[in-house]
């Protein structure tokens, strides 16, 4: 747990490459209002975000903030809600991580297919194999040799490949 006692000491914080799950940011601070650092914190990372807010906040600025993906409520706030809202932006966060580590390993997967593709494409070029021959060489290749098909790639890649 970090607290900062100002928007610029966070905003240091945050561009020093501090990670956090949850930014709780109890307006007004004591060099601004709260909602520039909210918007900040909101496109620099990955944090869920509760902006706690004075009755005198308008509603452009609570929907500027929530377009954002900042959670805003209005002050004061009873236990009761704070809890429900800590445990919401808890189930959020857990939700983010799943969904970011999918993405990564959806970006992984279509980089080896671009890697396995290429190969193809190279043994197409360098060895005048139809596409479904190329297919079934490096198929072959990695049942031979136990590796996989990623790994019969690189070596086609680096056997073949003069770019």
């Amino acid at each position: 747990m970090l607290c900062c006692d100002s928007a610029a000491q966070a905003r240091k914080k945050v561009q020093a490459g501090e990670a956090f799950d949850c930014c709780i940011l109890n307006a007004p601070l004591a060099d601004e209002d709260g909602s520039a650092l909210a918007a900040f914190l909101a496109q620099k990372t990955q944090a869920q975000i509760l902006f706690l807010s004075p009755e005198s906040i308008t509603a452009q600025q609570r929907c500027a903030l929530k377009a954002q993906g900042v959670m805003v409520l209005l002050k004061p706030v009873g236990r009761q809600v704070l809890h429900s809202a800590l445990e919401q932006m808890q189930t959020v966060q857990i939700r983010l991580a799943q969904l970011q580590n999918q993405n990564q390993r959806l970006t992984q997967q279509i980089g080896e297919l671009q890697l396995i593709h290429r190969a193809k494409c190279v043994l197409i070029a360098s060895l005048g194999m139809s596409e479904i021959q190329a297919h079934k060489h490096m198929e072959r290749q990695a049942m031979n040799q136990r590796i996989t098909r990623i790994e019969v790639a690189r070596n086609v890649l680096q056997l073949y490949d003069n770019s």
